[in-house]
């Protein structure tokens, strides 16, 4: 076999193949085996009938082009190694005339990577905030964390700003014309929770059992539920009890239960403080990851390279899945009609997330080239340190967990990936100048409220 590299523009590569006849007439000798093997003929048993039968059956040009299928992957892995290229896609073939017993020349097109040119990382920019952790809200997790762990007592009074309050109410839909109430259900309605709608709060609060309350108000257009969806609903309720909600003591009995029999914390004080702890732990990782997607943002914008439209087309694809399972997960419906709930039109949600998809593709090149450059890989080490996590966040035996990553490539795979990926990102914000502030600028809180949420 012989190649030529005929030319190069930006990711597209051409280059021509010439087999000599021997080699075609091997891949010709196993597509006649196959296709003997494989198709039924009358008159003969399967793998026994003549060329001439074959082609008759199937065809002349379809024979060649079986031929081409036997002996294109190992031309195509030696080119990909005498060229050091790193394909995305399929090669397209044009193949010129065969004649048997003569060499068979075709040209292969093959998109690769496109070569990034990178900004200087060192002249990056990038502001962190500082954590900090305040009275309030250390008060509010303590109190969250005993609301977790508190009773409720029915309450001969009135209902108070943290009471649990059941109730029997129906529903009725205001669309233009009174429709008929839904049939009685009960719910018990949590006054504290920041959830609850305003109306039904502000109506329950002061109402005792067996009174009556009333609300109204407009449903979310994407509200789960698609009787009430984009309507103007009227509830009616009717309080059958009212809970008070008894908070845990801050004491020894609940912290073991809280931490564990062996905690060392004993006090109040001692409580708070581990809070505290653990609440600037938990903003300095976020953070930390807010400013490294940042810069990886900053770092992606400066970056010069263009994006294949076949990974842009993948990402399309991936994320359109994800969306329609959330679709059905949330709604029970088709991503399609959940658009024309929320006044979207399918057009509008394609350019969404073909803008999202090119971002992401852009970025996730971004961070190859970055890796390449530095030499970034995963060690043993690396990975062997992560199943440990992986399996203590989990609660599985860790020998479990390798055993099922093991069944299934894909799964290494993309552990591997993350693995890789947070490296370079960590490798990254070593050699970004990065400033702590307590506010970030304008700037830097847009580029924040943008990308944080955006998947590689």
């Amino acid at each position: 076999m012989k190649t030529e590299l005929l030319g190069q523009e930006k990711n597209i590569v051409r280059v021509k193949v010439e087999f000599e006849a021997a080699e075609f007439s091997k891949g010709l000798t196993e597509a006649l085996g196959e296709i003997s093997r494989q198709t039924n003929i009358p008159g003969f048993r399967k793998g026994h009938a003549p060329r001439r039968v074959i082609e008759m059956r199937v065809g002349r040009q379809a024979l060649y082009n079986e031929a081409l299928e036997k002996i294109l992957p190992g031309a195509l892995q030696q080119i990909v190694e005498d060229y050091a290229l790193d394909t995305i896609s399929d090669p397209s073939i044009k193949i010129d005339d065969i004649q048997e017993g003569q060499p068979v020349t075709c040209e292969l097109t093959l998109e690769v990577m496109p070569e990034t040119e990178l900004p200087v990382l060192e002249e990056i920019e990038i502001e962190r905030l500082n954590a900090r952790v305040t009275d309030e809200m250390a008060d509010s997790l303590a109190l969250s964390i005993r609301k977790q762990y508190s009773t409720l007592e029915t309450a001969e009074r009135r209902a108070e700003d943290g009471d649990v309050v059941l109730v029997s109410f129906t529903t009725r839909v205001l669309d233009g014309a009174s429709s008929a109430e839904s049939n009685p259900q009960k719910s018990d309605i949590d006054l504290s929770d920041e959830n609850i709608r305003t109306e039904v709060r502000s109506a329950l609060l002061g109402k005792a059992m067996g009174e009556t309350a009333e609300a109204e108000f407009d449903v979310e257009a994407d509200y789960k539920d698609n009787t009430v969806a984009g309507k103007r609903v009227h509830y009616t309720m009717t309080v059958e009890a009212v809970k008070s909600r008894i908070l845990p003591e801050l004491d020894s009995t609940f912290f073991k239960k809280l931490f564990g029999e062996d905690t060392e914390v004993a006090t109040e004080a001692a409580f708070r403080d581990r809070l505290r702890d653990n609440l600037l732990s938990r903003m300095k990782s976020e953070n930390e990851a807010h400013a490294a997607n940042r810069a990886v943002e900053e770092i992606s914008k400066r970056s010069v390279l263009d994006v294949p439209e076949s990974l842009v087309e993948r990402q399309v694809q991936f994320l359109k899945k994800q969306d329609e399972k959330e679709a059905k997960r949330r709604f029970g419906a088709e991503m399609k009609d959940v658009l024309r709930m929320n006044g979207e039109n399918e057009a509008e949600y394609e350019n969404f997330v073909r803008t999202r998809a090119s971002a992401i593709v852009r970025r996730t090149l971004v961070l190859d080239a970055i890796g390449k450059k530095y030499e970034v890989e995963v060690s043993k080490d690396d990975f062997e340190a992560e199943v440990d996590r992986r399996a203590a966040l989990y609660g599985t035996d860790r020998n479990k967990l390798l055993g099922a990553l093991y069944k299934d490539k894909d799964l290494i795979a993309q552990l591997l990936d993350d693995l890789r990926y947070a490296k370079i990102t960590n490798l990254i914000m070593t050699l970004v100048k990065v400033q702590d502030v307590d506010e970030l600028s304008a700037p830097q809180a847009e580029a924040g409220s943008e990308n944080v949420s955006e998947e590689r």
